[in-house]
């Protein structure tokens, strides 16, 4: 069997998968976080402006950090759902004892993907010495 297709490789490619999307979940909410905090400043910013080509260049940093906002939104609903299943401890538990089915799987692949060996069980009359 190819190496690609063992169950292990499968098995890490999913975790790895899993843990990614938890990971992009919490950068994209803590970039969501700090653009709407940057929101204020720029209200702020628009707000002492003294004039108005300075109120423009706030306005279109302003459209930028939304947008920006939105892009880092959406990667975070898309993720959502699989960080928030992950948090769970029971399904934790669930991904823990995977781990250690790969562990497992692994000693099981090695051992068929390896050298095999037959060592006879019973001796031979010719090969035991006793006539």
């Amino acid at each position: 069997m190819d190496r690609e297709m063992n169950p292990s490789r499968v098995l890490e490619a999913f975790l790895d998968y899993v843990s990614g999307c938890e990971k992009e979940y919490h950068e994209a909410k803590k970039e969501v976080e700090q653009e709407d905090a940057r929101l204020t400043d720029l209200v702020h910013e628009m707000e002492f402006a003294v004039d108005k080509k300075e109120r423009n260049r706030v306005a279109t940093r302003l459209q930028q950090s939304r947008k920006h906002r939105r892009d880092c939104k959406d990667r975070m609903q898309r993720n959502e759902l699989i960080a928030k299943f992950i948090c769970d401890p029971k399904n934790r538990e669930i991904l823990k004892r995977i781990r250690g089915l790969i562990g497992q799987q692994k000693k099981k692949e090695e051992y068929l993907e390896g050298p095999r060996t037959y060592h006879p069980r019973v001796q031979n009359a010719e090969t035991d010495g006793s006539n």
